[in-house]
């Protein structure tokens, strides 16, 4: 493990409570003088932040480091205890690549474009029923989390009389609390809501993604119904609190950059070119990725010993100055480099594509429909999501 006589900073950092849409000031530091880290994390862990651009997309293609949450060493600040399987985000292959290639073929670009429709609509309806309501209103609730959470019960299949309960479950099982009992409550309350959806779509399967799998690799013995059921948790997950955060905090920098704001509105082409930069600016992944190195690996020239842990801190890449000059500033026609908004290599997210359209869609159609939104209360008043692995605000008070 790490050499003790080093010493180990505290790991999450803290933002300035001033500018709240900007990264904790230290990234910076790390990434001009200690590029990779020692930390010591909240959990407990001892690890290695990662935090230049080009380490990190490095690191994240290196397959020795290890996406194994069960592998000794992984940090524990991402995941307390590991998932069963069939949650692919937390292994390696070829258990990663067995459960990605069964998925992946319903998470393609074209796929995410046949939702568009069914997205414009929804978004549509959400922003009605806004308008009808006497402001100020908070885009969070009302808007934000309904449009995610409409497309992911429409991709599980979630019947449409189950969604209210469904909802406030995935709204527990995120959000962070002082009692874990509650989180822990949620938890099991989907798992077995959705291990008995499998079971109903086994007998009659439906044309979507769990009444895919049930129908196509169940009934053939290439999956079990425990791994499908915590396949879709985490899809449930990543699908949803993911695009709510992100459509949360995208709006609000909009919102703190008026300039930006009123070119999107006078330029509606600009939208796609908007998304990548939002997602870049306001990465919502505020702790990165974790790993764990499987051998001894050399990151920045800083040897990592086999069986440390290791965060490849993804904010942090996407604000350096070397990939993406004057990186602070937000500028919706940026066209320099890829941001880690989605990761990199094998364990890159499989829902880039229906996020990219989600966001498109929600903000895009936001800004033409509501071009007078403002916040209805200033940004330090608000509440943020400081003790989460995704980063948002709570709650987010507009009028117009």
């Amino acid at each position: 493990m790490m050499d003790e006589a080093l010493p180990a900073c505290p790991f999450p950092m803290p933002r300035d409570d001033a500018h709240r849409l900007d990264l904790p000031p230290e990234y910076r530091r790390l990434r001009e003088e200690a590029p990779v880290c020692r930390v010591r994390t909240s959990a407990g862990d001892d690890a290695w932040v990662v935090s230049r651009y080009e380490d990190v997309r490095a690191a994240l293609r290196d397959q020795r480091l290890s996406s194994r949450v069960a592998h000794p060493g992984y940090p524990k600040l991402f995941f307390p205890e590991p998932a069963p399987p069939g949650a692919f985000v937390q292994s390696d292959p070829p258990e990663h690549t067995r459960y990605r290639r069964m998925v992946i073929g319903q998470f393609t670009r074209k796929r995410a474009e046949d939702v568009r429709p069914y997205l414009q609509e929804l978004v549509d309806a959400r922003i009605d029923a806004m308008l009808a309501m006497d402001p100020p209103v908070d885009l969070v609730t009302e808007y934000a989390k309904e449009v995610p959470l409409s497309v992911i019960c429409k991709l599980l299949g979630v019947p449409y009389r189950d969604r209210v309960a469904f909802g406030r479950w995935v709204n527990k099982l995120n959000e962070p609390t002082a009692n874990p009992s509650v989180n822990k409550g949620a938890a099991s309350s989907l798992f077995q809501y959705l291990r008995r959806l499998v079971t109903a779509k086994a007998k009659h399967p439906t044309d979507d993604l769990l009444g895919w799998l049930a129908g196509e690799h169940l009934a053939k013995g290439e999956i079990t119904r425990e791994e499908i059921t915590a396949m879709a948790m985490m899809l449930l997950s990543a699908g949803y609190d993911t695009s709510a955060s992100a459509i949360s905090l995208s709006v609000m920098a909009l919102l703190e950059n008026p300039d930006e704001f009123a070119r999107l509105r006078d330029d509606p082409d600009l939208i796609n070119s908007a998304v990548e930069e939002l997602l870049r600016h306001q990465n919502i992944m505020q702790w990165g990725v974790g790993r764990v190195a499987a051998e001894d690996v050399e990151i920045a020239g800083q040897r990592i010993p086999a069986g440390d842990g290791v965060i490849l801190l993804l904010p942090s890449a996407d604000r350096d100055d070397a990939a993406h000059p004057d990186a602070d500033r937000l500028d919706i026609t940026r066209e320099t480099g890829i941001s880690m908004s989605f990761g990199h290599g094998m364990h890159s997210c499989v829902g880039k594509f229906l996020t990219r359209v989600e966001m498109q869609v929600a903000i895009g159609t936001l800004v033409r429909r509501v071009p007078t939104l403002r916040l209805a209360k200033p940004p330090h008043e608000l509440s943020y999501r400081d003790a989460a692995i995704t980063y948002s605000v709570r709650e987010l008070p507009v009028t117009w």
